[in-house]
């Protein structure tokens, strides 16, 4: 997936799990970091917020974002599957990039 398919994939799991962009930061900012520095957290809601608009911002982050929503508890007790490829680094470069295209391919049709 790319960077508008990515940040238009996290949008719709945020509709399902009924989250803010900014909840999405603060999840986000707990899972990487262990304490509860408010000024942080308030900068990290914002550039999560930033980075769901920004066409610019990197699929490596877009797709951290969607690891940690798909293996919070929230997400884990809804009836929602992302399929998602990660590469393997075992497989070919073209079987990788073949499984990568079917795994977008299934992601369309049940996103619709």
């Amino acid at each position: 997936m790319g960077t508008t398919e990515l940040q238009e994939e996290i949008k719709r799991l945020l509709g399902k799990l009924k989250w803010s962009q900014k909840r999405l930061g603060r999840e986000l900012y707990y899972a990487k970091y262990d304490d509860d520095d408010v000024v942080e957290i308030s900068r990290h809601e914002e550039k999560v917020k930033k980075d769901l608009i920004r066409k610019s911002t990197k699929t490596e982050v877009l797709q951290s974002y969607m690891d940690i929503i798909v293996n919070h508890d929230e997400f884990q007790k809804l009836d929602t599957m992302v399929p998602t490829y990660q590469k393997t680094g075992v497989l070919s470069e073209r079987i990788e990039s073949g499984m990568n295209n079917i795994s977008k391919l299934v992601g369309d049709l049940i996103s619709k």
